[in-house]
């Protein structure tokens, strides 16, 4: 026989043991027999706990492990919800649904099952809370894992212009989405204790006037509407307030901006010294820019803080007006940036590349503007004298020459926690007692200032 042949012969031979080899283990593989016996599994969690949800709003997905810690294969006849209800939604290897049977879980092996929430719209103003049960039965053994989910009811409003002389309650908090616009000659109040939730890429645009009336017992909260970890304290999880050309009259009282792509941008352009949004004892902070951006518009603020954004957390550009009194204006954010703390120009370009020029006029007296980089505060002036700087008692981290005017340079002031946005002073801060005494008798928070006061937005106080 030729040896061709014999090649070809040999090689039909070694597919055909190939094959018959596959299908025998194919028919053979083993499938350990499931025990008779009960076994007390184990979970990664006793109790699964989703953050405060919104009605009508899903929740992030959970992970939850049932775990076979024994040495023998069981058969978990049932694993589901006990009331059977719509408010937990489960998907165990791919399927979704209230009740899964018939599951084989070998030895010292897991599950996963992947567990969502959804919040109905209820009558109910305040928080409530829903709970429900997972029951995992194998051979008559019953173990339980608590579900428990935090609800709210809100005002929805979404890609809508408001009605005139509009008043937001406290009763329920709303939630925004899209862009929200106040139309020029109308008024929004805000009254205290109201809290705006807004999804991403939502903006609130005022062409009118807003006025936020939070005290120092019932501040307002603007913020993102994922309250769960990691989004409750993310920067840039939704877009921010905007002003434009008629918005006259603008105030914030003991109100809290944060999370958002910037706080404040103001785009008002009739800068006249009076000032288009006035914020006192606010925080505006975290953002994935900045705390406040006023384009040739005219913006004062007492008692508030202004903190950790991945640019700059104040930008006065293009002139008009900025006015700091008794504020602290921190940058300790979590990524590297070569823009100053606060910058104040009277120049700027806007969005369609055309330069503004205007003169700009800056008051700061007791403020603290500091933060990781060496030049935390930078002036620049393009035209000679369009800059004009009243700056009195203020601790600085700069290089400026000429700034001293009873102020401090370059001294940290101790804050407690700047990284966990915490701006309060410690016992050792410079900026105790070196403020020059002003009618402005309350720190941030409402407490009292003494007859030497602190630079910045706090007023230390010894425990």
């Amino acid at each position: 026989m030729p040896a061709k042949w014999t090649k070809r012969i040999n090689k039909a031979v070694f597919i055909a043991i190939c094959s018959f080899c596959i299908l025998t283990f194919s028919f053979c593989s083993y499938e350990p027999e499931p025990t008779s016996e009960a076994i007390n599994l184990t979970f990664s969690t006793d109790t699964l706990q989703f953050d405060t949800l919104f009605a009508e709003r899903l929740s992030i997905t959970k992970r939850l492990k049932i775990i076979n810690p024994s040495n023998k294969a069981i058969n978990i006849s049932s694993i589901g919800l006990r009331n059977q209800t719509d408010d937990f939604q489960l998907t165990l290897n791919g399927r979704t649904g209230s009740t899964f049977s018939d599951q084989l879980l070998l030895p010292e092996d897991s599950l996963l099952l992947l567990v969502s929430a959804n919040i109905d719209q209820s009558d109910e103003n305040n928080p409530f809370v829903i709970r429900d049960y997972l029951e995992v039965v194998n051979q008559e053994n019953s173990q339980s894992v608590v579900f428990e989910a935090w609800g709210q009811n809100a005002n929805y409003l979404s890609d809508s212009t408001l009605t005139c002389n509009s008043r937001w309650t406290n009763e329920k908090p709303y939630v925004l989405s899209g862009t929200i616009l106040l139309d020029s000659a109308c008024i929004l109040n805000i009254e205290a204790g109201t809290k705006i939730y807004s999804a991403t890429e939502t903006f609130l645009v005022i062409d009118g006037t807003i006025q936020v009336e939070g005290t120092a017992d019932s501040s307002v909260l603007f913020t993102n509407d994922r309250l769960d970890e990691p989004f409750a304290s993310s920067a840039g999880q939704w877009g921010g307030i905007v002003f434009l050309g008629n918005s006259t009259n603008n105030y914030f009282k003991y109100t809290s901006i944060k999370n958002a792509l910037f706080g404040l941008n103001l785009n008002v352009f009739n800068p006249d010294n009076e000032a288009d949004v006035y914020m006192e004892n606010c925080f505006v902070g975290n953002m994935a820019i900045s705390s406040v951006i006023s384009l040739n518009s005219d913006f004062a603020a007492t008692n508030s803080v202004f903190y950790n954004t991945a640019s700059s957390t104040v930008s006065h550009t293009g002139g008009g007006s900025a006015y700091y009194t008794h504020c602290t204006i921190a940058n300790y954010f979590n990524t590297a940036r070569e823009d100053p703390a606060a910058l104040f120009s009277d120049l700027a370009v806007d969005n369609n590349e055309n330069q503004i020029l205007a003169p700009l006029e800056v008051q700061l007296l007791n403020t603290i503007i500091y933060g990781r980089i060496a030049g935390e505060i930078q002036f620049f002036e393009q035209n000679p004298g369009n800059l004009k700087l009243s700056f009195s008692h203020n601790l600085v981290r700069s290089g400026i020459e000429g700034l001293d005017n009873n102020s401090i340079q370059n001294q940290d002031p101790e804050f407690v926690e700047p990284n966990n946005d915490d701006f309060r002073l410690t016992p050792i801060s410079p900026a105790i007692g070196a403020a020059l005494d002003t009618e402005i008798n309350q720190d941030v928070i409402g407490t009292k200032r003494d007859d030497a006061p602190d630079i910045g937005a706090y007023e230390f106080i010894e425990e």
